[in-house]
This record gives structure tokens, C-alpha cells and sequence, in this order.
């Protein structure tokens, strides 16, 4: 009966993420041969329509109980003057977990190596914290997120999101999400926020 009434709750939005910023995310894990491989599709739209999609494959290897390597290649999408811009960008990413009774935290740190059409290559670092609940409320799993990117080459914080959201119980097809991403961005040494209503599917 709960998750009914979640799932009725939850229906508004999907229908009010329509007429605003919102974004579709498929993120697989599986475990092969003790490699537990990794991959990801985003599909986003904003106020003028489909801007950006992406796809991510790697693997990552745990060591040390509480951390994980991956090794990780991610092609994005970004429309600009109605064409479709390529950025290839390969990434490594160190993990570091740590579980206690009501709370999961997380610390990762990613380098990734942009190559961009008509510009020059990049490096970026990325710096996430997340905390989430161990424990349930009304079949809901809340988490909060922050991640910081360092731009390597311009030698600047340039950019930082934060997240909140939850975890719907786990389905026979897989674990939906639902979060907010709140965006800053420095632009002209201005900061100028956007939003993005995340619809999750972890498999």
C-alpha cells in the first residue's frame, strides 16, 4: 500500500519535469570475472529542449575493504548552435566508503582528461562528498551530495553542484531515484546557477 502511494505522489513530477529542467539517468553495475563493470546513459533537457546526453563504460576494482579504483570512458554530448558537439573524456576515480549504523558516506576524487572539439585539451579534478540514510522513512532512502570541480589548466574552482533526493525500495527491474541538482557555475568571474529534476534508474 505504501509503495502505491509513493509511486501516486511521485507521478506529479514526472509530469511537472515536462515544463522544467530534467534529466534521465540509466546507471548499470554488474560484477564479471571479479571486475564489477560500470555504465551510464543521461539524457537532459532544459528550457530549449534536448541540450545534452552522455555515456559512460568502465570497471572498478575494491582494495583495501573500504576503497575502489575506477577506469572509466565517458563520450558527451552537448548541442551548440543546433549541432552536436563531442567531448571524449577519460577518467580515473578513488573511492573511499565509510558505513556506520544510520548513515553510508562516500568521498570520491575523479581526474578526468577532456578532449573537446576546437579547443584545447583539459584537465579537471572532481571532488564528491555524499551522506546517505541507512535507515528508511515511508520507504524512502534520503541522501545529500556536493561535489566541487577544479579546472586544472585555468588553475580555479570553476564549478560546483549540490544534490538531495532518495531511494525508492528496490524493484524486480531495478532501484529508482529521484534528487535535485542544484549547479553553480563561473562564467565571466560571475557565478550563475541552473537546476536539474534527476529521474535514476540503478541496475
Amino acid at each position: 500500500m505504501k509503495s502505491k502511494l509513493i509511486l501516486l505522489l511521485i507521478f506529479p513530477f514526472c509530469l511537472l519535469s515536462q515544463s522544467i529542467n530534467h534529466s534521465e539517468k540509466l546507471a548499470i553495475k554488474k560484477k564479471v570475472l571479479g571486475l564489477n563493470l560500470k555504465g551510464e546513459i543521461d539524457l537532459r533537457t532544459n528550457e530549449s529542449g534536448h541540450f545534452h546526453r552522455h555515456y559512460d563504460a568502465g570497471f572498478s576494482l575494491p582494495f583495501l575493504d573500504t576503497w575502489s579504483l575506477s577506469i572509466q570512458y565517458r563520450s558527451v554530448f552537448r548541442k551548440k548552435d543546433g549541432q552536436w558537439d563531442l567531448e571524449k573524456r577519460p577518467h580515473a576515480t578513488i573511492e573511499k566508503v565509510i558505513v556506520s549504523n544510520k548513515i553510508k558516506w562516500s568521498l570520491k576524487s575523479r581526474q578526468e582528461y577532456r578532449i573537446r572539439k576546437n579547443r584545447d585539451d583539459a584537465l579537471r579534478n572532481r571532488i564528491r562528498i555524499m551522506a546517505k540514510s541507512q535507515n528508511r522513512f515511508f520507504n524512502l532512502k534520503p541522501y545529500i551530495g556536493n561535489e566541487f570541480f577544479y579546472d586544472m589548466e585555468k588553475n580555479e574552482y570553476n564549478k560546483n553542484w549540490t544534490v538531495f533526493g532518495f531511494d525508492l525500495n528496490k524493484k524486480s527491474f531495478g532501484t529508482p531515484s529521484i534528487y535535485y541538482k542544484y549547479v553553480l557555475d563561473l562564467i565571466d568571474n560571475r557565478w550563475q546557477s541552473s537546476y536539474m529534476l534527476v529521474f535514476k534508474l540503478s541496475l
